[in-house]
């Protein structure tokens, strides 16, 4: 019973973590694991090279235009747009976060 109180309070303290708006890099994110699982890639740098795109920093990133990027994960992914595959890597994300130390 113990265990099962301290699995709660880890949760909970897990999930104070999380509070606010959080800043997460790109290979976080999509990292390897989530890329090869729901993509033919090995990971992002390699989506993004044969997708055609540059990405060394935000603002290559942030120059990407939208519709293209959309295209290419569309064609080449499980994903309907790029928004799509973002959302389902914050939300692996965060349930590896909420649930990180609890066995």
């Amino acid at each position: 019973m113990k265990d099962g109180f301290n699995k709660l309070r880890k949760l909970s303290e897990n999930a104070k973590k999380l509070n606010g708006e959080q800043q997460v890099s790109l290979g976080t994110l999509f990292n390897e694991g989530f890329i090869q699982t729901h993509t033919d890639f090995e990971n992002i740098d390699d989506l993004f090279e044969k997708a055609g795109f540059k990405v060394e920093t935000e603002e290559d990133f942030a120059a990407i235009p939208q519709e293209d990027i959309d295209a290419f994960v569309q064609e080449h992914t499980k994903f309907d747009s790029f928004t799509d595959m973002q959302q389902k890597a914050a939300a692996e994300h965060v349930r590896k976060q909420i649930f990180k130390g609890i066995k």
